[in-house]
């Protein structure tokens, strides 16, 4: 994909470095924010976003007690992002306008600083990326943009998607965004993931000294935090990482799981919300809480893809420098490495059939459990007589046997 043209020729990427670890608002006072701004982190998805969410859910008290307001109930105020980002376009709205514009009310009533993150509006066209930075009131909004290597979004992205619904499998999935990028798989990707484009879509609407480039660095998680610290004057180390197991991406295995999943109630008819219920919120979330074995696969990305996302990577590097944005980190980092680590899927190697056999059982149950907790089977009440007529072990071998025969059938 050819690099777009620079909006200013001249211009030059100005990175701003740092020592993560060493980070102090007094050693260097040009990221801090007017007061009375308002920050929105825009992701995109897979760069960071819910370590920055969970450390200012995590710290409200002390961030408010630093003049600083975090928006939004929870860790992630998702469904008034995806309500914004939707509005206005033929894409499907995901959420109600009541929630985005309970969370603007929430906004304007705020004092001192304030931060909104989600990686959903990331998906706003410019249309409705203007018309909610009018909400926010531009005078006073800048936008910050965290980056990671291409290379590394991949396995990540494609194992949400199919969180999300997505039957295609993994090499067909890269096949399709790198050889058909105009295709609807390939725009919704690279409308996230073409990040040269995304700044200078947001840019547009706010204005490149309004916006922030932030490298996330895969060495050290904290480091993002350290910035953030920065942009809203709070004290050195006030946010902290949270563990969040629900996060974790899902292995080579369970991804294989959720993706028949998807498949086989596509066959039936079962789609839409109800199926994100039993998949997305059910099978899948139940996976993410179970203890990984140590030598459990995780998902593969052939050395082609990784070939193709490094030209891609030298592309999105010279446009974001060229737009003349201000980069903290190092950008040359976007490049990732020339080759990133590659797990084995199952049956690739002597041992995965070994490791295959004894993850399937587990694996396989964990997320039927969280089907039948999404349906209210599993819960106390009236509705749990349902399940009570089997054994623990009756009902594991008949949930084992149906879904292995999806798997093996898909």
């Amino acid at each position: 994909m050819p690099s777009p043209a620079p909006d200013d020729p001249a211009g030059r990427g100005r990175s701003v470095h740092f020592r993560a670890r060493r980070w102090s608002i007094g050693a260097d006072e040009a990221l801090l924010l007017p007061d009375g701004s308002r920050l929105l982190h825009i992701g995109p998805h897979k760069t960071g976003t819910t370590s920055v969410q969970g450390a200012f859910h995590h710290a409200r008290r002390s961030v408010a007690a630093q003049g600083v307001h975090y928006a939004g109930p929870n860790r992630h105020a998702r469904q008034a992002a995806q309500a914004a980002a939707t509005r206005g376009s033929s894409a499907r709205r995901w959420g109600s306008m009541r929630a985005w514009d309970s969370l603007v009310g929430e906004i304007r009533r705020a004092r001192g600083r304030v931060v909104i993150s989600s990686e959903w509006f990331a998906d706003a066209e410019p249309t409705a990326a203007k018309r909610l930075i009018d909400d926010l009131d531009p005078r006073r909004v800048h936008v910050v943009v965290t980056l990671r290597p291409l290379a590394r979004i991949l396995a990540s992205q494609w194992q949400q998607f199919v969180q999300g619904g997505v039957t295609i499998p993994y090499e067909q999935w890269l096949r399709t965004i790198f050889d058909e990028p105009t295709s609807g798989t390939g725009k919704r990707f690279w409308h996230r993931h073409r990040h040269d484009e995304l700044i200078r879509r947001w840019a547009a609407v706010v204005g490149f000294d309004r916006l922030v480039a932030v490298v996330v660095d895969d060495r050290d998680h904290a480091a993002v935090l350290r910035v953030f610290e920065g942009l809203t004057g709070l004290a050195d180390q006030t946010l902290e990482l949270v563990p969040d197991r629900s996060n974790r991406s899902l292995t080579a295995p369970e991804v294989e799981l959720v993706r028949a999943m998807n498949a086989t109630f596509a066959g039936v008819g079962l789609s839409g919300p109800p199926r994100l219920d039993l998949v997305l919120f059910g099978a899948a979330a139940n996976l993410k809480l179970r203890e990984l074995e140590a030598e459990e696969p995780r998902i593969a990305t052939p050395d082609w893809a990784l070939q193709r996302a490094a030209g891609v990577a030298a592309e999105i590097v010279e446009g974001i420098q060229a737009s003349g944005v201000r980069v903290v980190g190092d950008s040359q980092r976007l490049l990732g490495p020339a080759a990133a680590p590659v797990a084995v899927l199952p049956g690739e190697d002597a041992g995965a059939g070994a490791r295959e056999e004894r993850s399937w059982p587990e694996i396989t149950t964990t997320g039927a459990l969280g089907v039948l907790a999404a349906t209210g089977l599993a819960r106390s009440g009236d509705r749990s007589e349902a399940v009570e007529p089997y054994s623990s072990q009756r009902l594991r071998s008949i949930l084992l046997g149906r879904v292995r025969d999806a798997v093996a059938g898909s």
